[in-house]
């Protein structure tokens, strides 16, 4: 069985109205996709604490998920963002230079964050339909 799997691609912000501009002037954030061994380390579940000289068992389940460090891992190059202050102007293109440019727009941010978060490669689903009989 083969398996298509596209490994990269491209998201496009909404913030600012960004999709509505050229597209010579669209923010574009360039990713991979994580793989399958990578996920544990940025989306798990705390471990349950016991305490066994109380005999009590913390049963509340804390789960963790590290949209920056997922953010940090995946992007791979950021597209027309330029950050202006006063007459210094800031070349933001990498998810590094996002996380420690000072007045890159949270909302921004977490719309990114929230996007790598829950990208996942686009699967060429054929291989799922009945092969045909065999004659």
């Amino acid at each position: 069985m083969i398996i298509e799997v596209k490994n990269e691609d491209i998201f496009l912000p909404k913030y600012g109205g960004n999709k509505k501009l050229p597209d010579s002037e669209q923010i574009k954030v360039h990713h991979r996709f994580l793989l399958p061994g990578e996920r544990h380390k940025y989306i798990y579940a705390k471990p349950v604490k016991v305490n066994k000289l109380e005999g009590t068992v913390d049963s509340l389940v804390d789960t963790v998920q590290d949209e920056e460090g997922i953010t940090r891992a995946i992007v791979t190059k950021i597209e027309n963002l330029i950050i202006k202050c006063g007459k210094k102007s800031i070349k933001v293109d990498t998810a590094e230079m996002m996380y420690s440019t000072s007045g890159v727009p949270k909302g921004l941010v977490a719309e990114i964050e929230v996007n790598m978060l829950l990208a996942s490669p686009e699967v060429d689903t054929d291989f799922l339909s009945e092969p045909s009989p065999s004659t």
